[in-house]
């Protein structure tokens, strides 16, 4: 964790270093920065998946709820980390775009929830 907050710090400082004469390069550091710092989240939501895959061997039942748990989130944040980068490169109108298809991802993905909700009440009446 240390690692990272060190990088965006330095990335940070190199970026208001270069705005100044070259406005451009600092917007390539700061998109920079935020890709390494992906790929970072990346290796640790990894550890989060095989922790996660293990509770669901706990409860030895059906893991389609925790798989779509996983699903939401990773939607979530890819959407996140890319209207980040819109908005900081300027482009805050594609950031927007980017958030309306996260929204639009994640209602898609819970659809079978809603399904199975509406089955179960079914069920019950």
């Amino acid at each position: 964790m240390l690692q990272v907050c060190v990088l965006a710090i330095a990335g940070l400082f190199a970026a208001m270093i270069v705005k100044k004469d070259k406005p451009e390069y600092a917007a390539f550091i700061i998109m920079l920065v935020g890709i390494f710092i992906a790929i970072r989240v990346l290796a640790v939501f990894g550890a989060v998946v095989e922790e996660v895959e293990s509770f669901g061997e706990l409860i030895s039942q059906n893991t389609v709820w925790l798989r779509l748990l996983l699903k939401l989130v990773g939607i979530t944040y890819v959407c996140d980390f890319a209207a980040n980068l819109s908005k900081d490169a300027g482009h805050s109108a594609l950031a927007n775009h980017i958030e309306l298809f996260g929204k639009a991802a994640i209602m898609a993905a819970g659809l079978p929830i809603i399904k199975i909700m509406m089955e179960m009440l079914e069920e019950i009446m």
